[in-house]
């Protein structure tokens, strides 16, 4: 067996807490390299307000419409499951996904993630913004072609409503017309108006950004954990899927075959590397069309009057989200499930334990065969 072989068994929790933590720190460097190049002057020292409230306001309140829409729609996808999807993470931390899926948690887990992802950016410019006015002299000035102080003015003041209380931080028309399209001179006045909108910078970024981000998250986390005790936990939901595959040792073998009708469609739940593909079709013969297959996808393939073969890792175990895909994928041909191993992108013979295990839990699934490649070395 190839060195990508994980154990059958282990709870998901430990690899759930590193892609916590992986994200977290995602959303730390994402939050530090986006606000630095907001916040980093140009070579006249100045940095413009305008670009700082795309940032602190308008990009926080978009993110959190979509962040409610996804919670109205009972969770959605959410940016982090496309993070998931790139080759960025360790293997075996992608593994628990989908045990996690078979729990019936993996949507409330990936909003819940979407949050951590937006307090860590939230958290990230904060800090970074709080460090740059300890140790440095930033400037605020604005330009504008289209707009003038009169009119960007009321603007500023609606943002501003829910600080009313703070005096200080709150915009004037004295104080925009200072600061319009300033550059650095002698006199003393116009020098200590600029820096004058930190207090206005500071609370639209506790206003906008830090404190919602701080209620979507308790409340992401409690609708989390509500579906966990709602599905009788993770522990108990991974042993109703593990009894899918062990729960009866004398359990009939899907039928094994060695060949596909043409056409056919090559669905990659696996993950497999290109290389593996063209292996597989060397010997299969050409596929129709190759797409990927998984369990944060929203829309299946649609074979038609074409053959499937779902490409599976053999090591890894089989979980009732796949038994739901599997029934779910829609095809008058055959329905083959291809377990495969790999080493450095060459094709292996899987294991033959792994193979009857595939082999038992096909046997549950009408019209799903075992397909099994020629020998390999």
């Amino acid at each position: 067996m190839s060195d990508n072989e994980v154990s059958w068994g282990p709870e998901p929790g430990a690899g759930l807490q590193q892609l916590s933590l992986g994200i977290a720190l995602l959303g730390l460097i994402s939050g530090f390299l986006l606000s630095y190049g907001v916040l980093g002057a140009d070579s006249q020292g100045q940095v413009n307000l305008l670009f700082l409230l795309l940032l602190f306001v308008f990009l926080p309140i978009v993110s959190l419409i979509l962040s409610l829409i996804l919670l109205a729609k009972g969770g959605g996808k959410g940016v982090v499951a496309y993070l998931l999807d790139l080759p960025l993470w360790p293997r075996q931390l992608v593994n628990a996904l989908p045990r996690l899926g078979a729990t019936g948690s993996l949507q409330p887990w990936l909003f819940y993630q979407t949050q951590i992802l937006s307090l860590s950016f939230a958290l990230a410019c904060l800090l970074l913004y709080l460090l740059l006015l300890l140790g440095t002299d930033l400037s605020f000035v604005w330009r504008s072609t289209l707009l003038d102080a009169e009119a960007l003015l009321p603007g500023l003041r609606v943002i501003a409503l829910p600080w009313a209380f703070w005096t200080d931080a709150q915009p004037s028309l004295e104080l925009l017309q200072q600061t319009r399209d300033f550059r650095l001179d002698a006199t003393g006045d116009s020098q200590s108006q600029v820096g004058l909108w930190w207090q206005y910078i500071l609370a639209a970024q506790l206003c906008y950004n830090l404190l919602p981000r701080s209620i979507m998250l308790l409340l992401a986390r409690r609708l989390y954990r509500q579906r966990q005790r709602g599905q009788g936990g993770v522990s108990s939901q991974l042993t109703s899927a593990r009894q899918i595959v062990e729960g009866a040792q004398h359990a009939p073998l899907a039928e094994l075959v060695s060949g596909v009708g043409s056409p056919y469609m090559l669905l990659d739940w696996a993950g497999a590397p290109a290389s593996c593909h063209a292996q597989i079709q060397a010997q299969l013969g050409a596929a129709e069309q190759v797409k990927s297959l998984g369990p944060l996808q929203s829309e299946l393939p649609v074979a038609g009057d074409r053959s499937l073969v779902v490409v599976v890792k053999s090591w890894e175990p089989p979980l009732a989200e796949l038994a739901d895909t599997l029934q779910a994928l829609d095809g008058s041909g055959d329905k083959l499930l291809l377990p495969l191993d790999w080493q450095d992108a060459a094709l292996v013979k899987p294991r033959e334990p792994h193979v009857q295990e595939w082999r038992r839990f096909l046997a549950a699934l009408p019209g799903w065969k075992l397909l099994r490649l020629g020998e390999h070395k």
